[in-house]
């Protein structure tokens, strides 16, 4: 029970870490290692780097990069490192760099100008730092080592008197050579008493026989790098060890991480300091966004540390230590108490023993503690099955430790405890998801990293896939290791439905603006087509075989008309035709039409309540969505038989539903069109109102279809969702707002080519259409100016405001639209009616929004229009003129 107490506080404190994690944006910060992992040196700059922005609040990921430059360091080397980074973080921004010594340093220096330019870049454990490295780049700051040679020379005098030689160990690294050069600087302040030697590159066995041949006056001053003569790379404290345990010669250094591998100690640098100091110059820099002010620091206080053992090997005292020296590896003190001082102690370990037993009564209350443990863990128990998630935990043998009762109830396992201490192999879940639960365990044991959001779909007999978020983190035991799994996975199929129909949306409306813009384009060459044959066919005697020709291509045109007309329907449906509409009617007579043609094998049912609410809806075109989606059930059923049912009822529709949707809240007539044929299968049913996909063959469809319905319901203020469970129900849900005030579209008619002689002004930009319409104008009997320039226009009536009756102008024109056109006309001219001809349908829209401003708009003609059409438009024009000015 203790262990689910355990498991309740690793769920909540994983939860708060995810929902911490999702409120914040996490910062980049790439961190350069000049050197390998495992070096400690760089692996303490790493984890004061690391303390210093896990405690910072900031939400940063921090990426490390080994650049391994004691093995390799060759230019071509360093060029292909620059290559593999630019290409590995080609697509990260990062916020900060943290280079960490001289190498890194000199490698941002060397490609500044293409790996990642004017990013803030801040160094660290850089040696013989010269401030020209950093004099032209102002984004560049950070902590020099600076180690205090001086100090640690005086110190090595106090304790060796008569001091005479200083042995200096290195290599020909950079940074060898960098803290060479310090302690060359400081070589002629003791140029009296000391000499300095420099030993660079030795192979081991001679520098361990030359060691061995120092005297008691000399010592060596060991750089925390080498590299043998021969290649060979050791690491520093494997040199100090074997030179440690086979020489007499004592041995100084002045890095921290060296004590305790063979060298008397001294003023020590630390890296855990230097990473500490350049992660809160980093942390700050991420904060304001700005350099620091002082750019170059150097580090804090060293502190004066020394090695026990090696004290007493060589026999130091203690007393020529500097004040407030600390010492490692001294024995527990316990050891060199006196006599007294001893049994003191041990008469009062033995009253507090008596004490003790004393105390071990109280242990007879412990069935009360028992009871309320007890309660505490059945309350824990009862808030782990009460928890909606499945959560389970397992040892590192894949054996079940526990589980929660929603995972045993998700994936039919029985009780609990039935499964503790039993293999996947035995209780025998879906196999699939088993077998990759088990690698993912097996990763997260290996790396004791744990894996959070893993997705995964879950197919369980035959019905739709279970979309699972499964997280995975390591449990340890009381010694850090690491002996099992926790599980947890929620249920998000609802969640990835709603995304899924949430981008289904946006990809309908993305694909109507296209649309839109293709049947513009298209009503334009109709308009000239079916101008031209008019004008055409007026000149040939009709019944002649040029006549049949021509009427021919107007029929044709007339076609190509209602194709553009329904493409236009997906993309952006107008309301023209709409009118308060009993939706129950018009399912009726649409229901027993269909009856008519079905074979008997088939079944049609409407279900359409008396009294429903009138909406606002063109009936012709709710006619057409009833027809296709019945269509399409006939074609599913027609081989095996069945049922389609039309039925019809009103919903409210909530924010959620509404949300995804696309539409507002409130109350809809929904028409439900379902059949009990084999459905839609998953992996199509994204794509079913796209236009042209289709899954007939070429001589049943074309794929516009559903697109059409989409289109139309769309245009309706309405919206759609789909729903197949094959051989039981698949239903296309219509929904259509029952809301505003309705009203009827009074529509006028003037009979069959009204004439006229009123003088208009036809303003097009298209030259066919220019060429064309005046002549149909003029056959109506009109005067007819036509230009395709509107600031021509605009100076016609300027030069004689009312010289016209009245001016048809295009809406798309180079420069100015038909409505900016308007526009200027009304400041000149507010007498001269305007009629807008476009192939767009959202220019209603514009004219609509505009009507305030621009009132001399009377009608908008939609392309593409014949002879009659315009004719008619003209007629209302005027008569709309007629009743403004009576």
């Amino acid at each position: 029970m203790r262990q689910l107490f355990t498991i309740t506080a690793l769920i909540l404190g994983l939860f708060m870490t995810t929902a911490a994690f999702a409120e914040s944006e996490k910062e980049n910060v790439l961190f350069l290692n000049s050197y390998q992992n495992g070096y400690a040196w760089s692996d303490d700059i790493l984890e004061g780097v690391r303390e210093v922005i896990s405690t910072s609040g900031l939400a940063v990921d921090l990426h490390i990069e080994y650049m391994d430059t004691k093995r390799f360091k060759s230019e071509e080397f360093m060029d292909t490192l620059h290559t593999y980074y630019a290409y590995k973080y080609k697509d990260y921004d990062f916020s900060a760099i943290i280079v960490s010594d001289n190498n890194a340093l000199n490698f941002m220096i060397r490609y500044e100008d293409s790996f990642f330019p004017g990013v803030p870049v801040v160094f660290c454990g850089v040696n013989d730092f010269k401030p020209k490295f950093i004099s032209e780049r102002a984004h560049y700051a950070g902590v020099v080592e600076n180690p205090d040679i001086r100090a640690n020379i005086n110190i090595a005098s106090r304790l060796i008197p008569g001091l005479k030689k200083v042995v200096v160990i290195g290599d020909k690294s950079v940074t060898s050579r960098a803290i060479m050069e310090q302690i060359r600087k400081v070589e002629p302040e003791f140029k009296e008493s000391i000499t300095f030697e420099y030993w660079n590159d030795f192979p081991l066995a001679e520098l361990l026989s030359k060691a061995r041949k120092m005297g008691k006056d000399e010592i060596l001053l060991f750089t925390p790098f080498y590299k043998g003569a021969h290649g060979e790379l050791y690491s520093a404290e494997e040199v100090l060890e074997i030179i440690y345990d086979n020489s007499q010669v004592m041995i100084f250094s002045i890095w921290e991480f060296l004590l305790g591998h063979g060298i008397v100690g001294g003023k020590l640098l630390s890296g855990f300091e230097q990473g500490r100091q350049a992660a809160e110059m980093a942390v700050d820099i991420l904060r304001t966004g700005r350099m620091p002010l002082i750019r170059v620091i150097k580090p804090g206080d060293e502190n004066n540390l020394f090695d026990y053992n090696v004290l007493e090997k060589f026999k130091i005292d203690e007393s020529l230590l500097p004040e407030g020296s600390v010492i490692i590896n001294a024995p527990d003190y316990f050891y060199r108490l006196d006599k007294n001082v001893f049994w003191n102690i041990i008469i009062s370990l033995l009253v507090l023993s008596l004490i003790l037993i004393m105390l071990v009564i109280s242990i007879l209350q412990r069935r009360k503690v028992e009871k309320r443990i007890k309660a505490q863990l059945s309350f824990q128990e009862i808030l782990m099955d009460t928890i909606p998630l499945q959560i389970c935990w397992k040892d590192k043998l894949q054996r079940y430790l526990g589980a929660n009762r929603s995972f045993t109830n998700f994936f039919g396992m029985g009780s609990p405890l039935a499964i503790i201490g039993r293999r996947d192999s035995e209780l025998k879940p879906d196999h699939a998801f088993a077998e990759q639960a088990a690698r993912w365990d097996k990763e997260v044991i290996d790396t004791g990293k744990p894996m959070l959001r893993i997705s995964w779909a879950l197919s369980r007999n035959g019905q739709e896939p279970v979309w699972l978020e499964i997280n995975k983190v390591p449990l340890y035991n009381e010694r850090g290791q690491v002996v099992g799994t926790l599980s947890t996975a929620q249920d998000v199929t609802r969640k990835v439905n709603l995304e899924k129909q949430l981008l289904q949306s946006q990809k309908m409306e993305a694909i109507g603006t296209l649309a839109g813009g293709i049947s513009h384009d298209f009503n334009n060459i109709l308009t000239s087509i079916m101008n031209s044959v008019e004008l055409a066919i007026s000149d040939v005697d009709e019944g002649t075989i040029t006549w049949k020709d021509l009427d021919r291509a107007i029929k044709a045109a007339q076609r190509g008309s209602r194709v553009v007309k329904q493409i236009l329907t997906f993309s952006r449906p107008s309301q023209e035709g709409f009118k308060p509409t009993d939706i129950g009617e018009v399912v009726r007579e649409t229901v027993d039409f269909i009856k008519a043609s079905l074979p008997r094998n088939i079944e049609v049912t409407a279900n359409v309540p008396e009294g429903a609410s009138l909406v606002m809806a063109d009936p012709t075109q709710i006619h057409q969505v009833i027809m296709n989606l019945c269509t399409n059930s006939f074609q599913s059923l027609r081989g095996l038989g069945g049922q389609i049912v039309v039925a019809l009822t009103t919903v409210e529709v909530g924010d959620e539903q509404a949300q995804f949707m696309r539409v507002s809240p409130g109350l809809y007539m929904r028409l439900e069109i379902s059949d009990n044929g084999p459905g839609i299968p998953v992996e199509i049913r994204d794509k079913i109102f796209d236009p042209f996909f289709t899954t007939k063959g070429k001589a049943e469809g074309t794929g516009l279809g559903l697109a059409v319905v989409h289109g139309l319901i769309k245009g309706h203020g309405g919206g759609i969702s789909v729903n197949s469970t094959p051989y039981v129900k698949t239903s296309f849900d219509i929904y259509l707002p029952v809301k505003g005030q309705l009203r009827d579209v009074v529509r006028k008619s003037y009979g069959s080519l009204p004439l006229g002689q009123e003088n208009i002004l036809f303003v097009e930009d298209d030259e066919d259409q220019l060429e064309t319409t005046p002549r149909i104008l003029e056959s109506l009997g009109y005067q007819v100016t036509a230009l395709g320039n509107p600031e021509q226009a605009l100076r016609v009536i300027l030069e004689d405001p009312k010289r016209f009756d009245l001016m048809i102008t295009d809406y798309d024109m180079p420069k100015t639209n038909g409505l900016e056109l308007a526009k200027e006309v009304q400041a000149v001219a507010p007498d001269i009616p305007v009629l807008v001809v476009s192939g767009r349908r959202n220019v209603l829209s514009y004219v609509a929004e505009s009507k305030d401003d621009i009132k001399n708009v009377r009608k908008v003609l939609m392309k593409p229009y014949n002879k009659t059409i315009i004719a008619d438009a003209i007629r209302e024009v005027f008569s709309s003129t007629e009743n403004i000015d009576g």
